[in-house]
Formats: C-alpha cells, sequence, structure tokens
C-alpha cells in the first residue's frame, strides 16, 4: 500500500492502514501496532485503538483495567474451571481462571497480547493469543485461549500466569502518579472506541505541566503525577531528612527530552522517546 497522501513527507512503511495520520475511525482500518517512520527526522507512529478518550498532545498508555491480568495463581483448570494438571507440551488451547476474569472481559480484547508464565510449571515461558472467547461469568472466572506456539513445557494447575494484551490495543489518556505503561502522544482528539495514530518517537508536542518544577530545553520529560495526560521535568524534591527520599520523582516514565522552556498549562516542544 502507498503511504496516504495526507500523510507527512517522508513517511515510509508499508503499513496496511487506510487512514491518514490526523484522521479518527470508528473502524479499524488496518493492523493494530502498524508503524510508520519519517526518514527526515525519525518520528515513529503507531496505530492504535482506543478504549478510552485522549485529547491532542497528551500522553496515550495502556489501559490496564482493561488490557492486564496481573499475576495470579491456582491458573489453569477446564472449561469448567476446576483445576488441571493436564497441560501438556504442545496443547494450544489453554483455560485460564482468575476471580477478576468476567463476562465484562469481551472477545478478543487479549488478542495479540501474551499469556505469560510466572511461577511454577513453564515459568518463564510466554505464548502469543492468537483470540479468545468472552471472559467467564461470576461462577467460573475462566477464559480459553488460543495460542501460539504451542506449549514448551506441561503446566500444573497451581501454576502462576498474567495476561498483558497488545501494546497498542485499548489505550487511554495516562493517569496521573500512577504505573500506567506509556504508549505515546495522540496527534487528534480520539474518543472511546476510536482508532488511531500515535507519536512515540521524534519532535512532537505535549501539555505541559509545570508544578513539579520548571520546564527547560534538554531536560527529561516525564508522565505528570498532577495532571492527566501531561508531561513534567524530571526531579529531585529538596532532600531534609531520610522522611523525604520517598519524595524523589523517579517513579514516573520517561516521555522524552523537552525542546524548549514551557509555560505551565500550554503545550510544549518535546522530543517524544517512548517504547518501540
Amino acid at each position: 500500500m502507498a503511504v496516504p497522501t495526507n500523510f507527512p513527507r517522508g513517511l515510509t512503511g508499508d503499513s496496511g492502514v487506510k487512514q491518514g495520520l490526523y484522521e479518527v475511525s470508528t473502524v479499524e482500518q488496518g493492523p493494530i501496532g502498524s508503524v510508520l517512520r519519517n526518514t527526515y527526522d525519525g518520528s515513529e507512529y503507531v496505530y492504535a485503538y482506543f478504549a478510552g478518550a485522549c485529547g491532542p498532545g497528551k500522553i496515550a498508555a495502556m489501559d490496564a483495567s482493561v488490557s492486564i491480568q496481573t499475576s495470579f495463581d491456582g491458573a489453569f483448570v477446564d472449561s469448567g474451571g476446576s483445576a488441571k494438571d493436564t497441560y501438556a507440551a504442545g496443547d494450544k488451547l489453554i483455560y485460564v481462571k482468575n476471580s477478576t476474569i468476567t463476562s465484562d472481559d469481551v472477545k478478543n480484547v487479549w488478542a495479540g497480547g501474551y499469556l505469560m508464565i510466572t511461577d511454577a510449571g513453564g515459568e518463564g515461558h510466554k505464548y502469543f493469543i492468537l483470540s479468545h472467547e468472552a471472559g467467564g461469568d461470576t461462577q467460573t472466572n475462566t477464559v480459553g485461549l488460543n495460542i501460539e506456539p504451542g506449549l514448551a513445557v506441561a503446566l500444573v494447575s497451581e501454576g502462576s500466569a498474567m495476561i498483558v494484551g497488545h501494546p497498542y490495543n485499548n489505550l487511554a489518556i495516562a493517569n496521573n502518579g500512577t504505573d500506567d505503561v506509556v504508549r505515546g502522544i495522540t496527534l487528534v482528539d480520539v474518543a472511546a472506541e476510536e482508532y488511531a495514530w500515535v507519536q512515540r518517537r521524534g519532535p512532537g508536542v505535549v501539555l505541559a505541566d509545570e508544578t513539579a518544577g520548571t520546564v527547560a530545553a534538554g531536560t527529561i520529560a516525564v508522565l505528570s503525577d498532577g495532571v492527566n495526560g501531561a508531561a513534567e521535568p524530571l526531579n529531585i524534591a529538596a532532600i531534609n531528612s531520610e522522611d523525604d527520599f520517598s519524595l524523589l520523582n523517579f517513579a514516573e516514565p520517561v516521555i522524552g527530552t523537552f525542546l524548549t522552556v514551557a509555560v505551565d498549562t500550554e503545550y510544549v516542544a518535546i522530543d517524544i522517546k517512548i517504547g518501540g
């Protein structure tokens, strides 16, 4: 596919996405996660689906409440939710059970992501999730995952697992002061249940939060701990006693480098460096 004409000059990549860089769509126009690169300035753009709204120039992150099942024990069951110790190497349909897997977890919400074995038999392995049905009800709390490749080793029912969905599926505005996994900066106003591009590399623009310190050119930008979707400078609070060590601002994810000074609550130029 040729790069659409409404893309900036220099963008390359046969992404298969038939949607302009500054467009949104309620219908998927190509593979989620497709990447386009700009040969002039090193910019990178990734095609994504949004579970929540995110305005232009704001940081988008994986919606963990949708995309992630953190490590859970006694993970492996049969289709009815009973413990199962007979998953063997090569098996490709694996049922898992967790109290937070419910019918709210729609069909294929984790497709394109991974089943990761976190403890006991098979620990350290990850498997690509091809597809799955909707999550179980409050009685079974199970879901059957179709994985590739098949299991490398057998599993035991008391083993632990986690599920991580596709990194560019189900994005939303990044929550301030959290450990959200940031994915990019939006280019346009995106509503929930829309597809759009996010920028993860190169010169861009982002909402500035100066409440944690003054933004200066060349300084490191991190996710704001006070404003959703904004960037603030990496900062170190004054240390007057051991109790102040908790104030060190090393907890937020790095977004890139500020290119200029900023005005609080306005938007500022940034050299984006997120993932990829």
